[in-house]
């Protein structure tokens, strides 16, 4: 079944070549654009959870309106999409190939991350969270499964693939593997905006200090968002972090730290631990004296 699939051209393109990473999402090939004689990464948009038929193709016009969003971004934070394209029915999404481990299987491998480069890889996810928002994109599924750490990078992937299931408004509820690193307003129906995805970025980040989600509950997802308590307890591990926590992880959208203000407490944090806090792609000695104030 695989070697079939792995010879099969995707829009007489792209060829499969091996799968490299299964996950509630789908698969993760290894491919071959012909065309452009280069190595690329594919996985198809396919729903991450059951959509009523009449709702697919609106769901697929979003998550491809959310993948051409996210092909327009340009930050070593961010995988690079080079395209999409619809094969047999099926839409699929192309991007870099990049060799790495995800936060979700890094922690597996080594444990928790000490606070220090705890804080570095939320700096780096930020810088390219904060660039999206800027650009109108929200990912809306950011988790530990969606970064992936390279050599020198932490790159924010699976951007369209979070689309797919949600309608125009955005408001349909988000897939089971996603709810514990999903904010509260969003399992109550809003829409994903800046706000929620700072959230999951707190959850994932609190996940990284001590090997666990915030609410990790496994009940129902209509449960979620009105069970729980009104703020998670800040691990002990999490030391000069907390503060980034326990401001990301408020329950009100309205009282949670902002990505400026949480970057500026990340960056206290790295200054402290002696690293430099450069964003992806450049060095603390480039930066303006001011780079991080308001």
């Amino acid at each position: 079944m695989a070697t079939g699939r792995a010879r099969h051209l995707l829009g007489d393109r792209y060829r499969l070549l091996s799968p490299v990473r299964r996950d509630g999402g789908g698969i993760l090939w290894h491919g071959h654009d012909l065309l452009l004689k280069r190595d690329v990464a594919l996985k198809e948009v396919s729903p991450p959870y059951e959509v009523d038929m009449p709702d697919l193709p609106a769901a697929r016009r979003q998550a491809l309106h959310e993948a051409r969003a996210a092909a327009r971004l340009s930050h070593p934070a961010i995988i690079t999409v080079h395209d999409l394209l619809e094969d047999r029915g099926r839409l699929w999404i192309v991007t870099e190939l990049l060799s790495g481990l995800t936060l979700d299987e890094t922690v597996e491998h080594v444990g928790r991350l000490p606070v220090r480069w705890a804080a570095w890889v939320g700096f780096q996810l930020l810088a390219g969270v904060r660039h999206a928002h800027a650009t109108g994109v929200v990912h809306g599924d950011i988790r530990p499964g969606t970064v992936l750490l390279t050599g020198d990078r932490v790159v924010l992937t699976d951007f369209g693939i979070a689309a797919m299931g949600r309608d125009a408004g955005g408001s349909a509820p988000p897939p089971a593997r996603s709810a514990a690193y999903v904010a509260p307003e969003r399992m109550r129906g809003a829409p994903a905006a800046p706000e929620a995805d700072l959230w999951s970025f707190g959850a994932t980040l609190y996940w990284v200090v001590k090997g666990r989600a915030p609410f990790p509950g496994t009940g129902p997802l209509a449960e979620r968002g009105t069970a729980d308590p009104c703020e998670p307890d800040p691990p002990d591990e999490a030391g000069p972090l907390r503060p980034v926590l326990e401001g990301l992880l408020r329950r009100d959208p309205a009282e949670r730290l902002t990505a400026e203000e949480a970057t500026r407490l990340l960056v206290g944090v790295l200054r402290r631990e002696g690293i430099a806090a450069a964003p992806p792609g450049r060095r603390a000695e480039e930066l303006p004296p001011d780079a991080f104030t308001m």
